[in-house]
């Protein structure tokens, strides 16, 4: 044991070491800062030295950090108002089905080009471009995770926070927000993985007959797969681990940890994985402090102002700013709509009819690879997953050799499945539901894992007490603790699914371009032939489908998962 001073100086210097820290931090972002936004290049020089790896990685680093930033507020404020707001059912719910079907590539012909015009004279839209299109990648999987976990708030604790006259922000941080905590980390790292499956297309990609290409592993990687350079891209794939495991373990292992104490339960999680992170912030007294800090000023507020009065006022100021900007808002969205309805309308008509059974049959085919890729990642991911996340020690040590392997590009294995697939004598019109799986079977995992771990210990006693087995074990317990989470594995899966169907049916290898059939290919040809109104008509054709599937089947089998998950004391 510690005597008293020597503990205060022990924490002294944990605290010490915390700023030393946060200044190196901050250093290396106006680093990072300093050397991305510089006069406009379209085209960055890329080194393929394993030294010039260390910078690019950090620039990489950044961007998806950034993009992950944006992701989350995203992800919180969008998810809560798909779930508590009638709007949100009818519009946000199915709109966000729709945004994560849509390829990456359909996206960043406009966004490229509307940012390098609002910023022509640096690089700072080509940056932005590149944070967003990985934004687009993270975003809507961690929105489903904040929506589907409000969704399935137990009705005892909703009744509770009503009870007791939770204001809506009490509310939030006090329920929905550790509620949801579980399944937004899991589904983070998740959608952490998702950014670095598009991270090469993001920082290296062509426009018709203009390239663009931005320093950062991505780009790295993409350059080393033009020249054939096999020890580049061996440098590329040890780079990309040693990121992955760091994040790993630097990030997301302390929040798991973290998180576990929000479970609901009677009893203990009897958790004994540890974080030397997390052990280390705990020890930290600046919190401490700034929260004491934080919680005197609020009293001496309290004090001078009355609090009814003075939330009153504050209400009536919200209310006068935000109702005209909602209003602005929304007219503002409403002509952009008509906007685009009016030149889709155009566009749609420009299309021939042999264009447009093109469009349907690719459309169709590619479909029926990701309805493919679904059942096999249901049948092999959901008993794996809950047979991983009902044993905390087991999950803990496979938690970071999943994240590794879900976030590495999958388009960096594609040479190998390809050599497998080619030895096998199978063409890419089946191959590619294999490519396609490499990049949607983790969502699936990952969900299904989330959910069983957030199975109470409770109910796992009731099964050993009663010695329950089989499909009524499966039946009456497993599947419906973690039916939300698996609902939302399997539409961000097809989500996934529908993005890979990209690079999966339109393939570099061996310096030759494969291909078959499938929207995938249809949006890679019109992009190189800078043929917006393929490149529309199939981004078009993709979105109907996608909204006929929302309304037919995941609608309503949210629906019915939300009635049985409402666990009811």
């Amino acid at each position: 044991m510690l005597s008293p001073e020597l503990k205060k100086y022990q924490q002294f210097w944990f605290d010490i070491s915390f700023l030393i820290i946060l200044a190196g931090i901050v250093y290396l972002l106006i680093h990072v800062y300093t050397h991305l936004i510089v006069p406009f290049r379209p085209l960055s020089s890329i080194s393929l030295s394993p030294l010039s790896l260390i910078a690019y990685s950090l620039y990489s680093l950044v961007r998806m950090l950034a993009a992950y930033a944006l992701s989350l507020v995203f992800a919180l404020a969008y998810g809560y108002l798909a779930a508590r707001t009638r709007f949100g059912e009818v519009i946000l719910v199915p709109l966000l089905d729709i945004l994560q079907s849509i390829p990456v590539l359909s996206l960043m012909p406009a966004i490229v080009l509307f940012l390098i015009a609002l910023f022509p004279k640096s690089n700072t839209g080509l940056e932005l471009a590149a944070i967003v299109m990985i934004f687009t990648a993270m975003a809507w999987n961690m929105a489903f995770a904040v929506y589907q976990s409000l969704k399935s708030i137990p009705k005892d604790l909703s009744y509770v926070s009503t009870l007791y006259q939770f204001s809506g922000t009490r509310r939030f941080l006090w329920l929905e927000m550790p509620f949801s905590s579980i399944s937004l980390i899991w589904n983070s790292m998740m959608s952490f993985a998702g950014g670095w499956f598009f991270l090469s297309v993001n920082e290296a990609f062509v426009l018709g007959n203009r390239s663009f290409r931005l320093q950062g592993i991505g780009a790295y990687m993409s350059v080393a797969q033009e020249r054939g350079d096999t020890p580049a891209m061996v440098y590329s794939l040890i780079a990309m681990g040693i990121m992955i495991l760091m994040i790993d373990r630097l990030l997301w292992k302390p929040l798991i940890l973290w998180s576990d104490k929000f479970k609901i339960e009677d009893s203990g999680s009897g958790t004994t994985a540890d974080s030397l992170v997390l052990n280390y912030v705990k020890r930290l007294m600046i919190g401490k402090r700034l929260a004491r800090l934080l919680a005197g000023s609020g009293t001496s507020l309290k004090k001078r102002f009355p609090a009814r009065g003075t939330r009153r006022v504050i209400t009536q100021i919200a209310s006068w700013i935000m109702r005209p900007l909602l209003i602005a808002l929304m007219m503002s969205a409403g002509i952009l709509v008509l906007f685009g309805v009016y030149r889709a309308g155009i566009i749609l008509r420009s299309l021939t009819p042999h264009e447009l059974i093109s469009i349907a049959s690719a459309v169709s085919l590619t479909l029926a690879r990701v309805m493919a890729t679904l059942l096999i990642g249901v049948i092999w991911a959901v008993p794996a997953g809950v047979y991983i996340g009902l044993r905390k020690d087991l999950a803990a040590k496979f938690q970071p050799v999943v994240q590794f392997f879900a976030s590495y590009p999958a388009p960096l294995l594609y040479p190998l499945a390809l050599l497998v697939l080619v030895h096998l004598h199978v063409g890419l019109g089946i191959g590619a539901v294999v490519l396609m799986l490499l990049g949607a079977q983790w969502y699936i995992l990952y969900n299904t894992i989330s959910g069983a771990m957030s199975i109470p210990d409770d109910l796992i006693g009731v099964k050993r007490l009663f010695n329950i087995r089989g499909w009524v074990l499966w039946k009456n317990i497993i599947l419906p603790a973690i039916a939300p989470q698996l609902i939302t594995g399997i539409i961000t899966a097809a989500g996934g699914a529908w993005n890979a169907s990209i690079v999966a049916e339109y393939v570099l290898y061996k310096n030759k371009i494969l291909f078959t059939t499938g929207v995938g290919t249809l949006i890679n040809r019109a992009i190189v032939h800078n043929n917006m109104q393929m490149l529309f008509g199939g981004t078009f054709a993709m979105i109907v489908v996608v909204v006929i599937l929302n309304i037919t089947v995941w609608k309503r089998l949210y629906k019915q998962v939300n009635q049985l998950h409402q666990l009811e004391s």
